[in-house]
């Protein structure tokens, strides 16, 4: 049985004999992967539900370019992505800006665009105070816009999303979001200078990997509610609400990378408690149903391929996530150095995220379990426990498993490590996007 994560045959050879000429570590993106993950999405939110790529993920403009072709819009968070959309070809009528950061920069994008006849699709807002600070750059810019910029708020729902807390943006303790009572004092800033900004919705994210359909769809239900509330008391008038009234209720679909999940019943799962939530909602709802996912698009979709430096033995307890999976803590007797870790893969340092190693080309042997640890001179950076071939040796290759979201985005130069290539593997055959960089920056 292969083991968990394990690329497909056509990946696994492209990555050998890239390696020969690339230096390692180097990502290796499967176009085919990202086309089956949206095609499953697009299955289960079929039109008119609007599609949108969080960027967050992966802003790499030819990742986002193949998954604008299919017609997604995308979903930014700063004023870098917001250019990093434009350039894969995604038009201002396509692209919402959201995020908890947004400062003077990002403000002034939105208002240029809608002073230049070319408004983004929305704009979320994340508390009352920001919904000020629009109002306020509006007025300091001096700026005649075109149409008002068309906003929503982000409601924080207030669940137990039940997940990793670094994950875990809907609970009510989270910087994420407005809370009933902001929510309405929010509201009141934008219904105050409606000339400049229209509120036509509610924004909603529940948490990252999330599996437990009835919080979500409580969330949902959550956020219909807020969004009636608004629609009755004036706050959102009812022309809005009638021509283009919206909730987006967010991405965080998981991804199991060992392969364990069955990603087109998932999809259709967030679809049904969606569904169910709409079904029970009384008074009025939004006439535009959206999500964002990002993760569920990319993350099966890149390998991180690397080389071995060092195998010793070495005894060593591996506790926790990055344990054998089914193990509270699971025994190595060996430990692999490899020449890739948090620098380009970070999230098992954060968040304790496991990801399956696998070797390349790898003796026929024996396995045993191994402790796999990164380069960087940093104690966490490790990569957990891992079943790999008794006779691996250094320079040999191997690959880490869902490497396609939140990793090359959050890549650090740290100890001046130079970035490595970004290249795509798809039917017209390789394509070396970016070569591995000569400085360190």
């Amino acid at each position: 049985m292969p083991a968990a994560g394990t690329p497909p045959p056509a990946l696994s050879a492209a990555a050998i004999e890239i390696a020969t000429r690339t230096p390692t570590p180097f990502y290796l993106t499967d176009e085919a992967a990202i086309a089956a993950a949206a095609t499953y999405l697009e299955a289960a939110f079929p039109d008119p539900w609007v599609h949108s790529y969080s960027l967050k993920a992966d802003p790499l403009p030819e990742i986002v370019a193949l998954i604008a072709a299919r017609g997604w819009g995308a979903n930014c968070v700063s004023r870098g992505e917001i250019l990093a959309a434009r350039s894969a070809g995604i038009g201002n009528e396509r692209i919402t800006l959201e995020g908890i950061g947004k400062g003077p920069e990002e403000i002034s994008e939105a208002i240029g665009a809608a002073a230049s006849g070319a408004p983004l699709r929305w704009v979320a807002i994340e508390s009352a105070d920001e919904a000020r600070a629009f109002v306020t750059q509006i007025r300091t810019q001096g700026l005649t816009l075109r149409a008002p910029i068309r906003m929503l708020i982000r409601l924080n729902p207030a669940i137990e999303p039940g997940t990793h807390d670094g994950l875990a943006v809907g609970r009510a303790s989270s910087k994420f979001g407005v809370d009933l009572r902001e929510l309405r004092e929010a509201a009141a800033v934008l219904a105050a200078a409606r000339t400049s900004c229209e509120l036509i919705g509610i924004h909603m994210h529940a948490g990252s990997q999330l599996r437990d359909m009835r919080e979500w769809q409580r969330a949902v239900e959550q956020s219909l509610a807020a969004y009636a509330d608004l629609v009755r008391e004036g706050l959102i008038m009812s022309t809005s609400h009638q021509a283009y009234g919206t909730l987006c209720v967010g991405g965080g679909e998981p991804v199991a990378l060992d392969g364990s999940d069955d990603p087109e019943a998932q999809a259709q799962g967030f679809r049904a408690a969606a569904d169910a939530a709409w079904s029970a909602a009384t008074g009025p709802t939004p006439v535009v149903r959206a999500i964002e996912p990002g993760r569920a698009i990319v993350a099966t979709a890149t390998h991180l391929v690397a080389r071995v430096l060092h195998v010793r033995q070495r005894t060593e307890i591996i506790h926790g996530t990055l344990a054998l999976p089914g193990d509270t803590e699971t025994r190595c007797e060996w430990q692999v150095v490899l020449d890739t870790g948090m620098g380009e893969l970070i999230r098992p340092a954060l968040y304790g995220a496991r990801h399956p190693v696998i070797a390349l080309r790898a003796p026929e042997t024996e396995t045993h379990v191994v402790a796999v640890h990164g380069p960087i001179c940093e104690a966490t950076d490790t990569l957990g426990a891992h079943e790999l071939p008794r006779l691996l040796k250094r320079g040999d290759l191997v690959c880490i498993a869902g490497a396609g979201a939140y990793a090359d985005a959050m890549w650090s130069p740290y100890n001046s490590r130079p970035r490595p290539a970004r290249i795509l593997l798809g039917a017209n055959g390789i394509r070396n996007i970016r070569e591995r960089s000569a400085e360190t920056s």
